[in-house]
């Protein structure tokens, strides 16, 4: 009665339905490819918006984006500055920009600081990302003060986005 069973097991292992072949398959193309960072609450573009503002001089209690413009903090940076205190779109419009500095000034005598977007470039097949971030003070005491154009290297690991270079430069 064994001898019948030793045949059947091994047809029975031998024709499997694939889907471990295949996810085993995906795993190792997966692997191959390099790490994958997709994750909505960590982007190359908020751990450079986040580097950039907490090493400002004089470090900024309040944050503006310039609105409407290929200046403008992308999304995933401008929630950054949300979390992180109050923030504004700044106009290029000097009546509105005047507007803006009003309303701040009456709310007491923070550092502002713009924050201005100048791009960002992906290499090693969108694993390293440099962002480039510059800005000036509005309002206040600091009112026109350069925050230089730095750029920060983010790369993609097994753990994530991680900030990885920051490199200054001067501002245009």
């Amino acid at each position: 009665m064994l001898t019948g069973l030793v045949p059947l097991t091994v047809l029975v292992a031998a024709c499997g339905d694939g889907a471990t072949t295949r996810k085993a398959a995906a795993d190792t193309a997966a692997l191959a490819a390099g790490p994958q960072c997709v994750s909505p609450d960590t982007t190359p573009v908020g751990l450079a918006v986040r580097a950039f503002i907490t090493t400002a001089t004089p470090t900024p209690q309040r944050y503006l984006s310039a609105a409407g413009t290929d200046s403008a903090v992308p999304d995933d940076g401008f929630k950054v500055l949300q979390d992180k205190g109050p923030t504004y779109f700044y106009s290029s419009d000097p009546k509105a920009q005047a507007q803006i500095k009003a309303k701040l000034a009456s709310v007491g005598p923070y550092a502002s600081l713009l924050v201005v977007y100048r791009g960002k470039t992906e290499t090693d097949n969108g694993n390293t990302v440099t962002v480039s971030l510059g800005g000036h003070y509005v309002g206040g005491e600091h009112d026109g003060k350069d925050a230089p154009t730095r750029q920060f290297t983010v790369r993609c690991d097994t753990t994530g986005w991680r900030l990885a270079d920051t490199a200054s430069t001067r501002s245009p």
